[in-house]
């Protein structure tokens, strides 16, 4: 056997040489980071969904929203479980993501050679992994200095990751080691630094009181409608009604529209579809009207087809009654048949609603003198109504005005 000479100058100890010549390269590892997110961010979207909707309504509502915030958080926090499951089976099971699979990679473990990784290993390397990035993947970047291409993620884990082609990556040269290794020095020194920066400037904000919790009637889409205009009601229900009186401009009513359609409630997502049609002109109003009537039986169609050209009265009968917009559209239905106490009645009820009481009050001022004035029946009025409840209407008249 022979043995080399360890005192000649052209010879080097080859300590861990399998190791060392079965590097991945970084430009695989690169290719194989590309394929993972394609593969898993599908997966990932498809629990998360609900939630980033959720959080969206937030921010369209209040782009300063602290629930908004919290959601997106949240978000966060799921994403970095998902991630660290997915990476965890595949890691437990195959020695490497699907990427890694593709590229002919293998995590493998490091300094102590075993046949396969721990669950251990493999779940603490998913999630610092994923820590990795919530750093601004500054500690990837150990992956271009380190000897082994060890960044902190499988050091951590004692891991590192080969290739299984006839070629591997001979490391870093001593001269790139030594500038990625200061480079990184000084971006954790930024980072500190804009750590520190931003937590005197947080502290600074809690306790000028800037995180106090704001009145929520500033929270909401459409600020001509205040929270207590919608108490008890749908709000994007009394945003409609309020429309139709010519209470708040096409502006809000898009607002409240869109803020509608994040929600679960499929009523209140039909409502939004039909408000967006009596907004909407030309060809956006046709696919809206089809969207409102999804559910050709839904109040929503029912209300988009009176509102549309060809409507006619029998298109309420059915309405739910529940709906202030389709009580305000009876009413008026009931004035111009000269059904004036009918027409009154739903007024009042009407009225009840805060955000819907002023503008009312020129259509109860009109139904009250029409009825003063109609002294017979017309063709389409029915019987006449009984003299002492119109009477009642009149003094009511009179009392709020306070006219003789």
């Amino acid at each position: 056997m022979v043995f080399p000479d360890l005192s000649a100058p052209e010879t080097k100890p080859q300590k861990n040489k399998s190791a060392h010549q079965s590097i991945a390269s970084i430009s695989d590892r690169f290719i194989a980071l590309i394929l993972d997110f394609l593969i898993f961010s599908p997966i990932v979207s498809l629990f998360i969904a609900g939630l980033v909707r959720q959080t969206k309504t937030y921010f369209l509502l209040n782009v300063s929203s602290q629930e908004g915030m919290v959601a997106a958080g949240l978000v966060v926090a799921l994403i970095v479980f998902f991630v660290t499951l997915l990476q965890t089976v595949f890691l437990y099971y195959w020695q490497a993501t699907p990427g890694q699979l593709f590229l002919q990679l293998k995590v493998v473990g490091y300094p102590h050679e075993q046949e396969r990784l721990t669950l251990n290993q493999c779940l603490l390397r998913a999630f610092s992994w994923c820590l990795g990035f919530l750093a601004f993947a500054v500690p990837y970047l150990e992956i271009a200095s380190h000897p082994l291409r060890r960044a902190f993620h499988e050091r951590v884990s004692d891991t590192m990751v080969i290739t299984l082609k006839k070629t591997g990556d001979e490391g870093p040269y001593p001269l790139e080691m030594r500038f990625l290794s200061a480079w990184m020095r000084m971006s954790f020194l930024f980072l500190l630094l804009f750590g520190v920066l931003g937590f005197f400037k947080t502290y600074h904000s809690l306790m000028a009181g800037h995180y106090r919790e704001e009145d929520k009637a500033t929270a909401l889409a459409c600020k001509e409608i205040k929270e207590s205009d919608s108490a008890g009601t749908s709000r994007l229900d009394v945003a409609i009604a309020m429309f139709l009186l010519n209470e708040i401009p096409a502006e809000c009513l898009d607002k409240e529209a869109e803020a509608s359609l994040w929600s679960d409630s499929k009523e209140t997502r039909s409502l939004a579809y039909l408000a967006k049609y009596m907004i909407a002109d030309g060809k956006a109003q046709d696919q809206y009207f089809d969207k409102a009537c999804e559910d050709r039986d839904a109040s929503s169609c029912a209300l988009a087809r009176y509102l549309g050209e060809d409507g006619e009265a029998e298109d309420l009968v059915g309405v739910d009654n529940k709906l202030l917009t389709a009580r305000l559209l009876q009413s008026e239905e009931k004035f111009t048949k000269s059904d004036f106490i009918g027409s009154l009645k739903l007024i009042e009820d009407l009225q009840k609603v805060p955000g819907l009481k002023a503008g009312l009050e020129k259509r109860f001022v009109r139904s009250v003198w029409a009825l003063r004035g109609d002294e017979v029946p017309t063709a389409n009025s029915g019987r006449m109504p009984a003299s002492a409840e119109k009477d009642s209407w009149i003094e009511t008249f009179k009392e709020r005005y306070e006219v003789p």
